[in-house]
């Protein structure tokens, strides 16, 4: 709703109080000015129209100034006191009027709508639409807030989510709007057809509905790049098909994470990385052999059947429900019954946290040293998991924020992980040292690209000159020190993407890099790349004249 709409919603509410406060104060003035009072010497002295309307004026609030210019006669007296009878109901039934609008919800909600838009159209920087406070979109917005690169919109139904997000007294603001996102207005006021949105991310549990709020994004948009999440068998072919960029699948991320931790526990521990971890295999990274028991249902259940057949893992498949979860928690010959005595691992995924406590609490007393996965559901159930001596825990929440946080900031840690994953067991463990070794097992994962923008000196060196990895990181200021940062992967400018470029690679004007370092390094990096004659030094060994620069200015 714009804000001509609210004031002629306003003025259509308020038309009967304004017409009966307009009259009653019309009448009075005109009466005024035609019945005649007393002046000098007793003459008849008749008020002008802006002495009557300010007599009306002070009258009907009830201030009562006084009677100017002189004396009034009886008759305007009688006038007088027909105004106040008048006009004083006809303020208090406007005045009524008025608050009962403030309270309407239809004038509220265009009200705080004009605010959103106003908030939006002045933002005047970047932004990233983000529908649905949920737990996933709490986690990235708490991620893209640090980085600080973009700002944040946010849609909800819920006025308590909204309420929430307002609480959490985020820096800078985010502008927030209770209202269905999938209506086509509230998305053109959040601003979608502005230049400086670059991203929407719709992350309902309900696919239907980020079906909906994606086809119409993308009809407002078409350079727009949606991020959806989908939970359902055909959900993200739908989304691909009218035109999302991403598709944010948690159980299909949790099979790959299976399927990698069956493969390698270094390939695993490089995933997890990327997605938030840290790099160090620890015992609950190594997936034991031996038979499995899978107790799930529906399309991540199947997903998890077919990656333990890919791996030729043998298991026992329980479809197991709410309407069951009584007999499943509390009969154990159920689970003897499957083998739970000689299993290697339990994997608990059903949709119910309640019935994955009961799964892994009952398969513990069976089978103390049993391996157990599960998957979490709501965040504020990790530490009852924990507590259970849970090996690995999938939180579906925050998979998706992290999937999408690393599509948003640094999309080439797709490219890298696929490429990676092609590779033998040797060379996840190289990888794995390499960064550790280089850097440390907690490393900040970077991408950037080398343009005027990140990186301006080294963008306008390689117009002319050219520079490798090893000039820029290995001892690049002759005092014995390298730079904490391994390169993972470069990204030509033509689509080629290199896996661990070698260090006599050298690169080249909007090459994107992803590179695994530590803050000081990075610091240093973008000193070099950003600055003449440092970057001249680290090249040449030898300080600049200022003249080799200014042809660059």
């Amino acid at each position: 709703m714009s804000n001509e709409s609210t004031i002629w919603l306003f003025l259509r509410k308020m038309r009967t109080p304004l017409i009966i406060l307009n009259l009653a104060h019309a009448f009075p003035v005109i009466l005024l000015t035609l019945v005649p009072g007393t002046g000098d010497n007793g003459q008849p002295h008749y008020l002008s129209f802006f002495d009557a309307m300010y007599i009306v004026g002070y009258t009907a609030t009830t201030i009562g100034f006084g009677e100017i210019p002189y004396a009034f006669s009886y008759p305007q007296r009688i006038v007088v006191l027909l105004t106040i009878y008048a006009t004083v109901p006809a303020w208090i039934y406007a005045l009524g009027s008025i608050i009962a609008l403030l309270q309407e919800k239809t004038f509220t909600t265009a009200i705080k709508m004009n605010n959103f838009r106003r908030r939006v159209h002045h933002l005047g920087q970047d932004f990233i639409i983000i529908c649905g406070y949920t737990d996933a979109g709490k986690l990235l917005i708490d991620k893209l807030n640090k980085d600080n690169l973009y700002r944040i919109i946010v849609i909800d139904k819920s006025i308590e989510k909204i309420e929430a997000l307002q609480s959490e007294m985020y820096l800078p603001s985010i502008p927030a709007i209770v209202a269905d996102a999938s209506m086509t207005e509230v998305l053109k006021s959040s601003g979608i057809e502005s230049p400086h949105c670059k991203f929407l991310v719709t992350l309902f549990d309900d696919d239907q509905l980020n079906l909906k709020i994606s086809v119409r994004a993308r009809i407002l948009n078409q350079n727009l790049r949606i991020i959806a999440r989908s939970g359902i068998k055909h959900g993200g072919e739908n989304l691909a098909n009218i035109g999302v960029n991403h598709v944010i699948d948690a159980f299909s991320i949790i099979a790959k994470r299976i399927d990698f931790a069956l493969r390698s526990p270094y390939l695993f521990n490089l995933l997890s990385w990327v997605q938030g971890g840290n790099l160090h295999v620890s015992k609950s990274d190594i997936l034991p052999e031996g038979k499995y028991i899978v107790c799930a249902k529906g399309r991540f259940g199947k997903t998890l059947q077919n990656t333990l057949d890919n791996n030729q893992i043998e298991y026992t498949y329980l479809d197991i429900n709410k309407d069951t979860h009584e007999k499943v928690s509390s009969d154990q010959d159920f689970f003897i019954q499957a083998g739970i005595m000689d299993a290697a691992c339990i994997i608990a995924g059903t949709n119910d946290d309640a019935i994955n406590l009961s799964i892994i609490a009952t398969a513990r007393t069976l089978n103390p040293d049993i391996f157990a996965i599960v998957r979490e559901n709501e965040l504020e159930e990790r530490s009852l998991f924990s507590n259970l001596r849970v090996d690995k825990i999938f939180v579906l929440d925050q998979i998706a924020a992290l999937d999408g946080y690393n599509y948003i900031d640094r999309p080439m840690t797709f490219k890298f992980i696929d490429e990676i994953s092609i590779q033998s067991h040797e060379m996840f463990v190289d990888t794995l040292l390499m960064i550790t070794n280089k850097v440390n097992k907690r490393p900040a994962l970077i991408e950037m690209r080398i343009d005027e923008h990140h990186m301006y000196a080294l963008s306008r060196y390689l117009s002319e000159g050219s520079v490798s990895i090893a000039q820029l990181l290995r001892n690049p200021y002759r005092n014995g020190v390298d730079l904490a940062i391994v390169i993972l992967g470069l990204e030509r400018s033509n689509g080629e993407f290199i896996l661990l470029p070698d260090e006599t690679t050298l690169f080249q004007p909007n090459d994107h890099i992803l590179f695994a370092t530590t803050r000081p390094s990075l610091d240093q990096f973008q000193t070099i790349v950003n600055h003449y004659y440092e970057l001249y030094y680290v090249v040449h060994g030898v300080e600049a004249r200022r003249s080799k620069f200014l042809h660059f200015s």
